[in-house]
């Protein structure tokens, strides 16, 4: 077992925890937490910035400079702060009559007797430019802080994400996301992908998925 997957292990525990908060907070100034209403309008305008930053929406089409959708409000969002600033962010969405944000951009082959009202969708993961360097870091922080929100759900069972196969495999040990198969994207599929076009364009994506209780 690697050092990496023994830090991830140890991370697991209540006490592992601990240590890894204290230690994030102490030597980079990092807290993390849950989303409250009254982060949210900062939090969009975070997505918004750092879209923008990347090349993935065009700034024009949001003139509020705030990025959201529709499903945020079924989800579960997590920040990370460094001087009460928010410098990393993520969501775990649930699946509601909107569907989950994943079949927006692909038709997905399930696996047999997968029950879509057990799924919960992580997305939405960002790290402010800037902080680049610290985004496992942080990734690792607002996981343990979803890892505790969908335990708390017992009807999940199943997590859901799409993204590039080097971004699966980085984190792989953090949840371990098996690629989805898929059919050809609908016409309306295809279309909803230009919203963050430049997300698209950076390399092939795929749906993924692993069981709620690998996430840390």
């Amino acid at each position: 077992m690697s050092i990496k997957v023994k830090i991830i292990q140890m991370i697991k525990t209540p006490f592992g925890a601990f240590l890894f908060r204290a230690y994030a907070r102490i030597a980079y100034g990092l807290q993390f937490k849950v989303a409250r209403p009254e982060d949210m309008a900062a939090l969009y305008r975070f997505r918004f910035d750092v879209y923008t930053g990347e090349g993935y929406v065009n700034p024009e089409d949001y003139p509020d400079k705030r990025f959201s959708d529709q499903f945020d409000a079924h989800s579960a969002s997590v920040l990370t702060l460094k001087n009460g600033r928010i410098i990393g962010c993520g969501r775990a969405t649930h699946y509601s009559a909107l569907g989950l944000p994943v079949q927006q951009f692909f038709s997905i082959n399930f696996p047999v007797q997968t029950e879509l009202s057990t799924v919960i969708e992580m997305g939405r993961f960002m790290v402010d430019p800037q902080y680049r360097g610290k985004a496992r870091l942080a990734t690792l922080g607002m996981s343990l802080q979803l890892s505790a929100y969908v335990r708390r759900d017992r009807s999940a069972k199943w997590l859901i994400a799409f993204m590039s196969e080097k971004v699966r495999r980085a984190f792989y040990d953090i949840v371990p996301f098996e690629i989805l198969d898929e059919n050809p994207p609908s016409k309306a599929q295809l279309e909803a992908r230009t919203v963050r076009q430049g997300y698209w364009d950076k390399g092939e994506i795929h749906p993924v998925m692993a069981e709620s209780s690998r996430l840390l």
